[in-house]
């Protein structure tokens, strides 16, 4: 599904900017992320493709734009830094994700009910990020040679 979705992002980035990739990946992995809060112990791994596969095609169609987004915001002279920036940022989003949900499954409560909580999060903090970027993601300036 990356290659797929990253490849489509790119596209759709070319053509209209940033803004309904990113939208539009936020709010497929967000579906993807809440078809799993309803998982059990015998669920069937049938079940879970399609979830897995939206929050996989999700992600991967927002993280271009996002990257996009950034660099375009960056003066021309500061788009290694911005790069830099959103790139260490999620790498550190993810491993606070990870050890936060992962807080929520290991919590005195069951196995089963720690994912479901850490799933609905996961999904409501997708769905805030493309609420987000429906008002604040912008189209990309015009950049000229030489600024």
């Amino acid at each position: 599904m990356a290659t797929i979705a990253s490849a489509l992002s790119g596209r759709a980035i070319a053509r209209r900017g940033p803004a309904l990739p990113m939208v539009a990946g936020l709010a497929i992995g967000a579906f993807g992320l809440a078809g799993l809060i309803g998982i059990g112990a015998r669920t069937p791994y049938g079940l879970l493709v399609p979830a897995l596969v939206a929050t996989g095609f999700g992600m991967a169609l927002t993280m271009p734009a996002a990257t996009s987004a950034v660099i375009d915001a960056a003066p021309a002279e500061r788009a290694g830094i911005a790069a830099g920036v959103i790139n260490a940022a999620r790498q550190l989003g993810g491993v606070v994700g990870v050890a936060l949900l992962g807080s929520f499954v290991a919590s005195g409560r069951s196995f089963e009910a720690g994912m479901r909580l850490a799933f609905a999060l996961a999904a409501a903090a997708f769905a805030c990020g493309a609420v987000v970027a429906v008002g604040t993601v912008r189209q990309p300036r015009l950049r000229r040679a030489g600024r």
